[in-house]
């Protein structure tokens, strides 16, 4: 618990949130049907469906809403899995039926998200301007090329592009081809939180900030949560903490890998510059592990990030790395003025695929959305929101129901990824990626 920061100054998007600060009632009833604890995307879209569904809801956040991962991500709304992955991967792993449930959510996931954007009248600078999926290196082409193949035999409204193509949709350099979906797009994730708690709060959840849950003991079939203001009793509780999670079940914490990323961004673009770089306003992520993607803020600043480096001074390295890459894909913004940077943790899982996890009778986890949380957080967690208010079944669900899976060196991972960053550059620039 010690990562969570409620301070969100240095994050862009508080400063340019057209979303009004979040005020929580600290109501509380004597029970609730569902109880979930964190207050980030995942939470909030249980807590929102829940209570859309019939349920009595209260969330806890032990900072503020939206101040873990939810409200320092770079906002982009991705219809895809993580970096090379394809449905028949998610098959691998899930099974076939369940597989292709995840993918059909996965390939839906950011029309829905966008449309519920709308629906809820959430002001958060909403973008959908489409996704582009760009090959640096022809070992990445072969794997986006695979991407691209699969979601097509699936009736995929995807595109392949041609370098030239992916030059002039971009303005980047450097790229061999690639895939685009017209979906996607971009968001301010901090200003989309605080509009899911405003809704979720409309809809009658309760929703409690700076309380954070110390313990957990049953009461019966239900269970106390045990915070710094109280207890609360919940017929069943569900834990949507990710990189956050408290230590409270053995192996709960472990059963993701905690990373820490930087995102930053630069000085406003011109109009004439504007004109050459992203003209359309479209966002793109490649398959770097040293981050290549590039969207626009609402007022024409280009993000730039990646994993922080935990020698020196990481802040320094990570700009000076965020000035390197944006120069290599738009050369007439080298030694480009940076304006903002921050930090914030992410989980990751060893598939990359989220889980879901029973701790207890009536207790779960849902978690571990490998940085395509601002779609899948928001969708998995309706369908997790569906299965607490008894409306699916364990075998509905487009993930497994099952217990605790803590990941092998699961510590050793995350120490030696806070110093990993200078390998994914090498091997990036090696083109062995």
């Amino acid at each position: 618990m010690a990562r969570i920061d409620a301070n969100m100054q240095p994050v862009l998007w508080t400063a340019i949130s057209k979303e009004p600060a979040f005020v929580d009632n600290q109501s509380r009833r004597d029970d609730y049907d569902i109880a979930v604890v964190g207050g980030g995307y995942t939470g909030l879209s249980i807590a929102l469906h829940a209570a859309k569904a019939g349920q009595s809801v209260v969330l806890v956040e032990a900072g503020t809403i939206g101040c873990g991962a939810s409200g320092r991500n770079g906002g982009f709304a991705v219809p895809h899995f993580p970096g090379g992955i394809t449905a028949e991967d998610a098959i691998e792993a899930l099974g076939k039926d369940r597989g292709e449930r995840l993918a059909r959510l996965v390939a839906d996931g950011a029309a829905l998200l966008f449309d519920q954007i709308r629906e809820l009248g959430i002001q958060c600078d909403a973008e959908q301007n489409g996704w582009l999926q760009p090959a640096h290196s022809e070992k990445a082409l072969a794997k986006v090329r695979r991407v691209y193949q699969s979601w097509q035999t699936r009736g995929v409204d995807a595109e392949w592009l041609g370098a030239g193509a992916v030059a002039e949709r971009t303005g980047a350099n450097g790229y061999l081809g690639g895939w685009f979906r017209k979906s996607g797009g971009t968001v301010n994730p901090y200003a989309l939180a605080l509009g899911l708690a405003r809704a979720a709060q409309a809809k009658g959840a309760d929703l409690n900030q700076e309380t954070e849950v110390t313990g957990i003991r049953a009461d019966g079939p239900a269970r106390i949560l045990q915070t710094t203001k109280g207890d609360i009793r919940a017929r069943k509780v569900v834990f949507a903490t990710n990189a956050y999670t408290p230590a409270l079940y053995p192996g709960l914490a472990e059963s993701v890998i905690p990373v820490l990323l930087y995102q930053g961004f630069t000085r406003r673009l011109s109009d004439p510059e504007r004109r050459d770089i992203l003209p359309t306003r479209i966002c793109f992520t490649d398959l770097r592990k040293s981050g290549g993607f590039a969207r626009y803020s609402p007022d024409d600043r280009l993000t730039f990030g990646g994993a922080v480096f935990r020698m020196g001074n990481r802040r320094t390295y990570g700009e000076m790395h965020g000035r390197n890459r944006l120069a290599e894909l738009f050369p007439q913004l080298r030694d480009i003025r940076i304006e903002s940077y921050w930090e914030g943790w992410c989980a990751l899982t060893d598939s990359y695929l989220p889980a879901i996890q029973r701790l207890d009778q009536n207790v779960y986890s849902l978690m571990g959305f490998s940085t395509r949380g601002v779609v899948l957080a928001q969708t998995l967690g309706q369908e997790m929101a569906l299965f607490l208010s008894e409306k699916k079944t364990e075998a509905e669900m487009p993930v497994r129901v099952g217990g605790v899976r803590p990941i092998a060196l699961q510590r050793t991972k995350a120490f030696l990824g806070g110093f990993a960053f200078p390998i994914y550059q090498m091997r990036d620039a090696l083109r062995l990626t």
